[in-house]
């Protein structure tokens, strides 16, 4: 199965690299493509609900194919949507920005902004005029779904592989448009599913759940409280780090983000805990870029093989791209001061890949666990430059 798992992250590398490799007037007529750059990238990215930015070349055969296309998308949906289509040119000093920002190493590169936000998925569908046009009007579609009863309410969350659910005694109270909000904000992280005239609303005419397959998660705070829902339900459906299954593999390799990837050995779960509350202190802000993943090392022995490692070496904490897997070669590590921001950075930046094939002799790590070596056979020389800030203090 592991190897299912790979194949299908495979065939979605092939998919996505039907690419190439890495005018600034902002256009305001209707029908046409925006092409913004650095000044203006954030503004018009929030003036509207949905903006599709391509990242091109002009060098680039492929963005040369598309440009007709995405022209006369946006001539088609003109000003009738709350959305618009725009394009950045990554050969131009004045996009250097929005390019690092959002990792551009491939053209065209469809990226989805909504309200200002980039969303995790980018568009792969087909460069057909119909195709872009349909993914924008699914993007603005009502993103609640009305259950007629509980019957329906049920079925239609037992369809949906995560649901959030609302059963409202009425569809005016403050409680009911708290939801909607919510759902609206969250679409494209979770399925939200409602009754506004449930008989299961309990006491106080409201009760949501997280539904994931066939079990209930019950919202014990107030359902009036935006923050309060939102929070709750976004870490429900989305939460920073995730459990890959063999169920949910394919799921989150479409997702086309690498992962940072934990394997542990399923009879000592602490470095699971302790690999989530590290990323969520220290990398929350790497959502969108990267899927943070645990995985049970003694399932997924393949990609632990691939690593040259085995079940009696775990933990073992990896990047994969789905075309080289980067190991992070000292886990123990983990906790050292920008040790786990460097390896994010050196994936970004493409230095991973080039000591892929360009090994260095010698890696600043190994002058700080030779220096641990050294400590536990009682030699009390300092630490090197490298060592964290509180090993220092201790030889001080």
């Amino acid at each position: 199965m592991a190897r299912l798992f790979l194949a299908a992250a495979a065939a979605l590398l092939l998919l996505s690299a039907v690419t190439c490799r890495a005018e600034t007037a902002l256009s305001t007529n209707v029908g046409e493509v925006l092409q913004i750059d650095d000044s203006n990238f954030d503004q018009v990215v929030s003036d509207y609900e949905v903006v599709i930015v391509n990242f091109y070349a002009d060098w680039c055969r492929f963005c040369q194919m598309l440009k007709p296309v995405y022209e006369q998308v946006a001539r088609v949906l003109g000003d009738s949507l709350n959305a618009r289509l725009a394009r950045v040119d990554c050969e131009a000093e004045n996009t250097k920005g929005a390019r690092e920002r959002y990792s551009i190493s491939k053209y065209p590169t469809l990226k989805v902004f909504r309200h200002g936000q980039v969303l995790k998925q980018e568009y792969r569908g087909q460069r057909s005029a119909q195709a872009i046009e349909a993914f924008v009007r699914d993007l603005l579609k009502n993103p609640i779904i009305t259950a007629a009863n509980e019957h329906e309410l049920i079925a239609q969350a037992e369809a949906h592989k995560r649901a959030v659910v609302g059963r409202f005694a009425s569809d005016q109270s403050a409680d009911y448009k708290v939801f909607t909000d919510v759902g609206k904000a969250l679409r494209d992280e979770c399925v939200f599913i409602v009754d506004h005239a449930s008989q299961q609303s309990g006491a106080t005419g409201v009760k949501i759940t997280y539904n994931y397959r066939h079990t209930e998660d019950l919202f014990a705070g107030n359902a009036s409280n935006y923050e309060e829902v939102v929070l709750w339900a976004r870490e429900k459906c989305n939460p920073l780090v995730r459990e890959i299954t063999f169920e949910n593999g394919e799921e989150l390799t479409e997702e086309g983000l690498p992962f940072l990837i934990l394997f542990y050995d399923p009879l000592n779960t602490a470095p699971v805990l302790e690999f989530t509350e590290q990323v969520n202190k220290r990398l929350s802000h790497e959502r969108g870029q990267i899927n943070f993943i645990t995985a049970d090392g003694s399932k997924f022995a393949h990609p632990l093989k691939h690593l040259g490692k085995t079940r009696k070496d775990m933990p073992v904490l990896a990047l994969d791209t789905f075309k080289h897997m980067y190991l992070f070669k000292h886990y123990r590590n983990i906790h050292r001061p920008n040790i786990l921001e460097q390896f994010i950075r050196d994936l970004h930046s493409g230095k991973l890949h080039y000591e892929f094939h360009n090994p260095p002799e010698r890696e600043p790590e190994d002058d700080y666990e030779e220096y641990l070596r050294q400590q536990a056979a009682g030699v009390t020389a300092g630490p090197p430059a490298s060592a964290p800030q509180q090993q220092q203090q201790q030889q001080q």
